[in-house]
């Protein structure tokens, strides 16, 4: 007996800036929405975001760019100010778009228009609204020095300094605090710890081709019927665990019991076994040197690499293009099948951006630079789990899981989802990509999850195992 994944995601696309701009140009040109007017209705919803993230500050001040970001900043100010609240834009660049010229004028005539050393000559505003520079910034910047802020900043669609698309830093602006995007959510979200808001214009009107990547935000985790056996749950075997470090697999065998596995056996060798004194009593040790020709067949799924060290590189090498079960490969079973090509059998890999760099033959830092396309690349060997503060999980589009858990930031935490991928890939008996791609996509949110409801930073890698059945409770 197998199961099907039948998990139900909330999901929001995730764009390029390229895209996001393309999207804007089809409103206005093939709908036939004036640019002015998308630009007040995206400055309308961005004020009312504006005012329930913040509802305590009364004194804004928005510094405005030459652009359409700033076109949008003076369009907001206007409606602040219809809200009844203070406000004063200062022209960082001075308008040059013609939508911002526009919107400009309008607030100028208005009265909201001052300069910096003007603005609040009876004090500090409570916010300050960065609509300086959006998704067409380029390094270098050409930004004026400011004081200080004393005060929260909210970036407009993309904080200055930002690239929306890697989230790399194109130079120096200060950090915002808060960010209230436009149209579509952008990958520098991902990469920078900031709370956003989203603000939709319109553009899932437009229907064509899906996103590069959606958000998951939430997710409900295939269901366990009354009627299972421990034998429809699956068996994991585990290879992985070495004198050295057997608490790896202690870890992977003690998620895969949490995650519901119907029976899990740790494969290590007899010489670790004095030292798996935390392993549960419900997992089964077997000498993984002593294993019979086809003895790895019998399990509905196996986990290799946590722990494992690099003496069984050749076994792990033969497991990737031979064994016929699904296999999650982690850790020192990732390094070991570097320069192999893919699997004809289903595969599962969970590398962090150190590892992928050795699959991949790419610099970390280049790697971590576009996790997007980092993604995609390691894709063509294998469904992924790219894991990070927001790990991706690939398929078509790219699934982004909603993160920024502190919690999983600790050791052993990939053990963890390793032994829970083996779980739910032994219970799903997958046989096509995009069916372990889906298996991957429940494990990484059920990870997340479990990071959260295990307590507080300082919490174990066991912690996190251990809130796994919690995880799966809506």
């Amino acid at each position: 007996m197998w199961v099907k994944a039948r998990t139900r995601s909330a999901s929001l696309p995730v764009s390029r800036a390229d895209v996001i701009r393309a999207l804007d140009r089809y409103l206005i040109d093939k709908v036939g929405i004036p640019s002015p007017v998308l630009m007040e209705h995206a400055a309308h919803l961005v004020a009312d975001a504006i005012r329930a993230r913040f509802p305590d500050a009364r004194r804004v001040m928005i510094l405005a760019g030459p652009g359409n970001n700033g076109g949008d900043g003076y369009a907001v100010a206007r409606h602040l100010a219809i809200a009844g609240l203070a406000v004063r834009v200062v022209a960082v660049l001075l308008p040059r778009s013609p939508e911002c010229v526009l919107h400009a004028a309008i607030a100028e005539r208005l009265g909201l228009v001052a300069r910096l050393e003007d603005a609040w000559e009876a004090g500090p505003p409570d916010l300050y609204v960065d609509a300086v520079y959006g998704t067409g910034q380029r390094a270098p910047l050409n930004v004026p020095p400011l004081p200080p802020l004393d005060a929260p900043l909210v970036a407009l669609d993309v904080p200055t300094g930002i690239d929306a698309d890697t989230g790399a830093r194109l130079g120096e602006f200060p950090r915002a605090d808060h960010v209230v995007t436009i149209g579509r959510l952008k990958p520098f979200l991902f990469v920078h710890p900031i709370p956003w808001d989203l603000v939709d214009i319109g553009a899932e009107l437009i229907s064509g081709e899906p996103p590069e990547a959606v958000l998951v935000d939430s997710l409900t985790p295939t269901p366990f019927a009354a009627g299972e056996t421990k034998w429809s749950r699956g068996h994991v075997g585990v290879y992985a665990g070495s004198p050295e470090m057997a608490g790896a697999g202690v870890l992977a065998s003690r998620a895969a019991l949490r995650a519901g596995a119907g029976l899990v056996t740790l494969l290590v060798p007899k010489d670790a076994w004095s030292r798996l004194g935390s392993l549960p009593p419900e997992v089964m040790v077997r000498d993984r040197a002593a294993l019979e020709h086809g003895a790895l067949e019998r399990y509905d799924a196996l986990v290799v690499g946590p722990g494992l060290g690099r003496g069984p590189d050749e076994d792990v090498r033969r497991i990737w293009r031979e064994l016929p079960i699904p296999c999650v490969f982690d850790a020192d079973g990732l390094t070991a099948i570097v320069s192999l090509p893919p699997s004809a059998h289903p595969r599962l890999i969970t590398p962090h951006a150190g590892e992928a760099a050795r699959l991949l033959g790419t610099p970390w830092r280049e790697l971590e630079a576009d996790r997007l396309r980092t993604a995609a690349r390691l894709r063509d060997l294998a469904p992924a789990i790219y894991k990070g503060a927001n790990p991706i999980v690939t398929g078509a589009p790219l699934r982004i899981v909603r993160g920024g858990n502190a919690q999983i930031a600790t050791g052993g935490s990939g053990d963890v989802l390793a032994g829970l991928c083996g779980a739910l890939l032994a219970r799903a008996r997958p046989r096509d990509r995009e069916a372990v791609e889906a298996v991957a996509l429940e494990a990484a949110w059920l990870h997340q999850r479990a990071g959260v409801l295990a307590g507080p930073v300082g919490i174990g890698a066991s912690d996190i195992a251990d809130a796994l059945p919690r995880a799966r409770t809506p």
